[in-house]
């Protein structure tokens, strides 16, 4: 149905939103759209990117919807509620969840794709995270996965910093989110993105501060993506598919949820495929997905 491409995969972060992600990419294989030559990740999208870089198939994509499905993607967001009071006492404790949350579940996925370097992996990825000292990106490409994978997933506030070649990292998404610039900059002149952090045209107003909290950084790194878009089409085609989700979806990992917002984004994928066939790709678009 699609003939053959060497096309850049974008994934973008956006915490449990990544599950959705992973209905996209069971849904493009599944349709028989050509594997990545390529993969760019951010945060959860590098954690999704890595299992489909170890595996570039509707197996791999399986594997990867076991790992969010597991008991240890259920407990990312959990932390013992003495830690957390003890974690707001200390002046020099900048996190409120142990960094164990999810580098067990970066060591479930490296376990099922028995692959845990970059040189393992039969499709090259970048991973991008935050360097907190130079405040740009850090871009890993070699060497062990976990260090990178725990650095781009390091949500400021919650999750620990990380500390790679003397210098602190953070979650990617600080500074890239939906990381086109690093695609674009390596060379890719056909890019395919999955971006989470696009919401509803009319959303419901924040009811609390983690509700606005949430929906203005949805917005913010909604529209840094828009922007990155605009600049960088005339050098690449470039497709972005915006799976929507609401604000707050960014930290439910139940696993009922989890697997009903994978189904639905790969029933709302699946959809566009039959509608647009192999035309959805012949030009630079931005394609929302609405969840049913």
């Amino acid at each position: 149905m699609f003939g053959p491409a060497r096309r850049t995969w974008v994934l973008g972060g956006g915490g449990a939103r990544g599950a959705s992600q992973v209905g996209v990419l069971q849904a493009l294989f599944e349709a028989g759209v050509e594997a990545p030559a390529a993969i760019v990740g951010t945060s959860v999208g590098a954690l999704n990117g890595a299992s489909i870089a170890a595996y570039p198939s509707l197996a791999g994509t399986m594997m990867l919807r076991e790992v969010w499905l597991s008991r240890q993607a259920a407990a990312v967001f959990q932390a013992h509620p003495l830690g957390v009071i003890i974690s707001g006492l200390r002046r020099d404790h900048l996190s409120m969840m142990p960094q164990a949350n999810v580098r067990r579940l970066i060591d479930r996925a490296e376990s099922l794709t028995g692959m845990t370097t970059f040189e393992q992996l039969r499709v090259p990825l970048s991973v991008v995270a935050t360097d907190m000292n130079a405040g740009k990106p850090a871009v890993f490409r070699s060497g062990d996965l976990t260090p990178a994978l725990l650095a781009s997933t390091a949500i400021p506030g919650l999750f620990p910093a990380v500390r790679i070649n003397e210098r602190e990292h953070l979650d990617g998404g600080v500074v890239d989110n939906t990381p086109l610039n690093t695609a674009v900059e390596d060379g890719s002149k056909d890019v395919l993105a999955i971006s989470l952090m696009g919401g509803g045209e009319y959303e419901q107003s924040p009811a609390n501060i983690p509700e606005l909290i949430a929906r203005t950084l949805q917005l913010s790194l909604h529209h840094q993506m828009l922007s990155d878009y605009e600049r960088l089409r005339q050098r690449a085609r470039i497709v972005v598919l915006c799976p929507i989700t609401a604000p707050t979806a960014t930290w439910v990992m139940k696993r009922e949820h989890v697997e009903a917002v994978i189904e639905a984004s790969r029933a709302a994928m699946a959809d566009l495929l039959r509608r647009r066939g192999p035309k959805l790709f012949r030009h630079s678009g931005i394609h929302y997905l609405p969840l049913s």
